[in-house]
């Protein structure tokens, strides 16, 4: 039986191989296809009362019943037709399946209590609607409703008889105003999707009909196509059905407010189309760009770590990925792609996660800058104001700031301003402003302070474009960053999917020092390599990372343990193996691992920290935050 302290050694082996880096986003295993009847659209799922899983697959003409319980061979157990469509949407409750199109009235009904052998039940609410464009479910409450139909929102009372609920009412009434493109009511809430006003609507279901709005949110792009909550009712995801559309994350603990955090898109010239979050992971059905999961240990700061591309073809459009279906017991993901039908992969639970905080070196901090040589700029041009942040750790004095930008009626000159932050977000008042001229070619432009701007901790730096005669600063390739925008006459920000990389530099003095920092490249996945990577240390001096089991105790010693003479420094993890190495003159250093290929580690945790000798303190040695690598396929 291997052991931990065997794999430790052989991973201290591995150091000095070459290590062949996975590629962030490729992280998945395929692990069955069926395509028997294209083309497709839309995905669920259901599991039989023994635990055997089926996918529930929407074409233009039917719905397939298929057992992925042996996930390699999948098999069609039934085909109901219903209209002809290229919408088709599914949910169950029970041992039943309700099925909708854009082209029938009503809903279908399915039986699934023996889903080996399911049978048509019928069609109910033949009465009450021509079409729908979608289904809800609120498993809690047993209520059904059709999303997107011609008549407002019907709902049906599925605990009684489900096999032909009753009627009790509209939600909503008819009318592109009151249009849901997607529903999601769960837990005495209503989030729905209003694509027409293009915002995140929250409701209290339990009022009576017609709903009330708790609070809108507009999306990204203001064309709002899916929602779907966390489970505990804290972060909402949303998605804009659009070239050039994102994820977009939403603090949701106060439905009456809900307040803006991170965005993602994989490829800014892309359509995301449906999103589920599952515990700390968010799944997409990303068209061109195929399935997408997605971290949000974070939701400020959304990382992919886990795609399979079941488009071969050019990014943009809709081909490819339609639905996904992410709730299965087993792990596995359902995915529908339009031309190709059913996808059972897998994402690897393997992960890498940062913790703690390390200390101050010797190397001073300089001024905040993204993008700081430019770059091609997108074009785009609004009626709005933008800004953008800054992350920034400790207190800086700003004189000033750096957009590349141009403008497109000749010299202009727009103010500029500072903003603090609050909660993620620009505050609604300027700490500061200026002014700034802005002339007709791509560079760098300079706001400038009559005096020093002292800042702690984040803020956002930009000018107002409301002139529509200023291009936004967001470049088409570069390093991510985040932005966001107004209208003049509001007070409230919301973050940009138009600003995918600004680009800005900040002038400053500071008197603070950098703290090294460590990351990854790669994931610990077994038979592959992964690096831990160090930054912001001292440059050419020896470092030393250090790798254990645990991040509680070590040697009897609890953890975090501090350091005598090394004020604010911290033993993260328990340095069991020690590696050493030499920063570059950049102050960078990484050290590769290779995870054996034996599934006997799955599940094993790895903790890493670095320690890099520095003169700053007494001992000589600063440390990094640390890092926790858990090891999967």
């Amino acid at each position: 039986m291997r052991t931990p302290s065997r794999f430790l050694a052989a991973t201290a082996l591995a150091a000095a191989l070459p290590a062949t880096l996975l590629a962030q986003g490729v992280n998945c295993q395929l692990l069955g296809t069926l395509d028997n009847r294209g083309p497709y659209n839309d995905i669920w799922g259901y599991v039989a009362p023994n635990g055997d899983e089926y996918a529930l697959l929407g074409t233009r003409t039917g719905t397939s019943v298929i057992d992925v319980s042996n996930p390699s061979n999948p098999v069609e157990r039934g085909f109901f037709s219903y209209g002809n469509s290229t919408w088709r949407d599914i949910r169950t409750f029970g041992t039943y399946a309700y099925v909708v199109t854009e082209s029938t009235s009503g809903f279908q009904v399915i039986d699934l209590s023996n889903p080996n052998s399911p049978t048509l039940v019928g069609t109910r609410g033949t009465n009450n609607s021509n079409n729908a464009h979608n289904v809800c479910v609120d498993l809690g409450t047993g209520l059904l409703y059709l999303v997107g139909a011609n008549t407002g929102t019907p709902v049906y009372d599925l605990n009684t008889n489900p096999t032909n609920p009753s009627f009790l009412g509209f939600a909503l009434g008819g009318g592109n105003s009151n249009y849901f493109h997607d529903l999601c009511v769960e837990n005495g809430y209503a989030y729905g999707s209003m694509i027409y006003n293009g915002v995140l609507r929250i409701m209290n279901p339990a009022q009576s009909f017609p709903w009330t709005s708790i609070s809108d949110r507009t999306t990204p792009n203001s064309f709002t196509h899916n929602a779907w909550p966390n489970a505990a009712g804290t972060v909402c995801v949303t998605t804009d059905e659009q070239s050039g559309g994102v994820v977009k994350f939403w603090d949701i603990t106060n439905k009456a407010n809900p307040q803006s955090l991170g965005t993602f898109t994989p490829n800014p010239n892309s359509i995301p189309h449906n999103a589920f979050i599952v515990g700390d992971k968010c799944h997409v059905s990303w068209y061109t760009e195929g399935y997408r999961c997605i971290d949000i240990s974070d939701p400020n700061n959304p990382v992919e770590v886990a795609s399979y591309d079941t488009w071969p073809g050019s990014s943009g459009g809709f081909d490819g990925a339609w639905g996904v279906y992410p709730f299965l017991p087993s792990g596995n993901i359902l995915v529908s792609d339009v031309s190709t039908g059913l996808y059972v992969v897998r994402p690897s639970n393997a992960g890498f996660t940062t913790y703690g905080q390390g200390c101050p070196g010797s190397v001073a901090q300089g001024c905040p800058e993204l993008n700081p040589t430019g770059g091609n700029l997108s074009g785009a041009t609004r009626d709005n104001e933008y800004c953008y942040r800054v992350n920034n750790t400790g207190t800086i004095q700003v004189t000033g700031f750096e957009l590349w930008t141009q403008s497109t009626g000749g010299t202009v000159t727009r103010p500029a301003h500072i903003y603090g932050d609050a909660g993620g977000a620009p505050q609604p008042n300027p700490v500061a402003t200026t002014t700034m001229q802005i002339g007709s070619s791509q560079g760098f432009y300079t706001a400038t302070f009559a005096s020093p701007v002292t800042l702690t901790g984040d803020f956002y730096i930009g000018m107002d474009s409301s002139s529509q005669n200023v291009v936004i600063s967001t470049l088409t390739n570069g390093t991510s960053g985040v932005g966001f925008w107004r209208d003049q006459q509001t007070p409230n920000w919301t973050q940009s999917g138009l600003v995918a990389r600004p680009s800005w530099r900040v002038q400053c003095s500071s008197t603070n020092n950098k703290v090294p920092s460590l990351s990854n490249n790669g994931f610990p996945i077994i038979g592959q390599n992964y690096s831990v990577t160090l930054s912001d240390a001292v440059a050419s001096s020896a470092a030393f990372s250090l790798t254990g089991l645990s991040d509680t105790v070590f040697q009897g010693t609890p953890l975090p343990a501090p350091i005598p003479g090394a004020p604010g420094c911290e033993v993260l993890a328990a340095p069991l193996v020690t590696q050493l190495v030499f920063t570059s003159a950049n102050g960078a250093a990484s050290t590769p691992f290779s995870v054996p290929n034996s599934g006997s580690y799955a599940g094993l945790t790895l903790y890493h920290q670095w320690a890099i000798l520095d003169a700053v303190n007494s001992i000589g040695i600063v440390v990094s935050n640390a890092g926790r690598a858990t090891i999967d396929f």
